[in-house]
């Protein structure tokens, strides 16, 4: 009887041992890191590094990938839409999805991305799995600034766009012109744009916003640029023209590996003082009194005040207005017919091949001259003031007029003799104001 209990009981172990289902395999998944594109960089420049995270069975939910600190690195995780990715391991089907980082180093030589762990949950259980990924290595190289760059951005392509409101001309003080620049860079992220630098004007007081970044995605998913956008409003505190002035951008091109210029244009505007609708002072109410206040505190209302006033003293002083006007036309005529404006035009004639026009613009002068003292002909010059090369010019000039024969004369040096004859005679003058009195230089 104690044998057969024995042999019932080892048949009842066996068959629950049976029934017992083993125990499901843990689940696999695989990290693979990749450089895009693959190649040395340049300091400054940004690239791209994929992990696709792998797995036989599923995720239920996105992976966790950390953001690892590079010393000298900016390291950020893209905003790209993950792609999903499918691979053929040792015959069997593993599927996932990439996640990417963007990579800009700031220093040159070997730079070290250092492993670091990605968890996921997998399979119906959500079993939460974590694998690392391998060591990556980039190769930098050393990148050179020109002279005035401070910064390198190195991009495929860099555009600057702005706006500027009001965009109409009606202008005055009080009101605010808001500038807003757009920075957008193909291949290079948000953070690594410049700031823009508004600069001050004098006559306006300068409010600068925030500034706003992201991370342009193309429509495939896939990482584009950054863009950023810097804004700044000018408030208007006297009246004049004002220009703000340009705003450039140096840059890298990443595939000439040329320097080149972005550039926003300079914005000129006018402001005024008021505008009618809107006085300097405001009274309540909408009499006629505050009417009138308004539109005189305006441009036009004071552009009239001082036509008015204007008119009102020509009116009160007509008569000494007339009295200068008189004077004023007297001084004029006594210049255009003075002695220095007929020596002037003698002067102009240095170049004359005309012998009858040297000769009448010399005589002129002489009879001028003789209204202020001095010889009343260009004989009487050479013979008080001039030397024996202005007699000679004067005689040949003469003679070429009015004698028989035909000698060479010079109209530059006739004058350049008169010249020095002029200025003998004018150190006469001041000499003889002085008290001094001396004797003629060839008397006769």
């Amino acid at each position: 009887m104690k044998a057969w209990l024995a042999g019932m009981l080892l048949l009842l172990a066996g068959a629950s041992s049976a029934q017992e289902t083993p125990p499901p395999p843990a689940p696999r998944m695989q990290v693979h890191v990749r450089q895009e594109p693959a190649g040395t960089l340049v300091e400054g420049e940004t690239a791209r590094i994929v992990v696709d995270i792998l797995t036989p069975d599923f995720f239920t939910d996105a992976p966790v990938l950390p953001v690892p600190h590079v010393e000298g690195v900016y390291l950020a995780l893209s905003d790209e839409t993950p792609g999903h990715r499918v691979e053929t391991i040792e015959g069997a089907t593993w599927s996932g999805v990439s996640r990417t980082y963007l990579v800009t180093p700031l220093i040159s030589g070997e730079v070290n991305i250092p492993a670091f762990d990605v968890t996921a949950h997998i399979g119906p259980q959500a079993i939460a799995v974590t694998a690392q990924t391998m060591p990556l290595t980039l190769d930098v190289q050393a990148l050179t600034l020109p002279n005035g760059v401070t910064e390198a951005l190195i991009a495929s392509s860099v555009k600057i766009t702005q706006t500027v409101l009001p965009q109409d001309s009606s202008l005055h003080v009080g009101d605010s012109v808001t500038r807003r620049v757009e920075i957008t860079a193909e291949g290079a992220p948000a953070m690594m744009l410049p700031p823009v630098n508004f600069a001050a004007v004098r006559g306006l007081r300068l409010y600068a916003s925030p500034p706003a970044t992201r991370d342009v995605i193309g429509n495939q998913g896939g990482f584009v640029g950054g863009s950023r956008v810097d804004s700044a409003s000018y408030v208007i505190q006297k009246r004049g023209r004002y220009t703000l002035p340009p705003i450039t951008v140096r840059w890298l091109d990443s595939r000439t590996h040329t320097w080149q210029v972005s550039e926003a244009p300079a914005v000129p505007f006018h402001a005024w003082w008021g505008a009618p609708a809107k006085p300097r002072f405001v009274l309540p109410g909408q009499g006629v009194m505050p009417r009138l206040i308004g539109f005189f505190s305006s441009d036009l209302g004071i552009l009239l005040i001082l036509l008015a006033v204007v008119a009102w003293a020509a009116w009160m002083f007509r008569s000494r207005l007339r009295l200068w006007l008189q004077r004023f036309k007297a001084w004029r005529y006594r210049r255009q017919h003075s002695e220095a404006a007929a020596f002037a035009a003698l002067r102009r004639q240095g170049h004359a091949t005309s012998a009858t026009t040297l000769h009448a613009a010399a005589d002129a002068w002489a009879r001028r001259s003789a209204d202020e003292g001095g010889p009343a002909s260009v004989e009487a010059w050479c013979q008080r003031y001039g030397d024996t090369s202005l007699k000679t010019q004067w005689t040949a000039l003469d003679t070429s007029l009015y004698g028989a024969g035909v000698e060479p004369w010079s109209a530059q040096a006739l004058v350049d003799g008169l010249a020095a004859a002029r200025k003998r005679w004018k150190h006469e003058q001041r000499q003889r104001r002085r008290g001094v009195v001396l004797p003629p230089l060839n008397p006769m």
